[in-house]
């Protein structure tokens, strides 16, 4: 018999799936983002993998700090415009 683990439960490729048919603009993965911890990190790689920062030295200094201080997230980033 089946057990009832709710959608933590589902597979992380059923969720990228759900996620792709949702779309991928930035708000909707910010709000999808909030469901739940499952599609925290299925919205992740999404939201990090272009990153825009303005280009004066004050504002490129601290998304570096931050990306030091969240690693995790700096994994994501595959292009950053400046």
């Amino acid at each position: 018999m089946a057990t009832a683990r709710g959608i933590q439960g589902l597979p992380p490729e059923i969720f990228d799936i759900i996620l792709y048919y949702l779309g991928d603009t930035k708000s909707l993965l910010q709000s999808r983002s909030l469901v739940c911890r499952s599609w925290l990190h299925a919205s992740r790689p999404r939201l990090f993998s272009i990153v825009s920062v303005q280009a004066n030295e004050r504002r490129l200094s601290r998304f570096i700090n931050f990306l030091d201080t969240h690693k995790d997230l700096a994994s994501y980033v595959r292009s950053l415009m400046v």
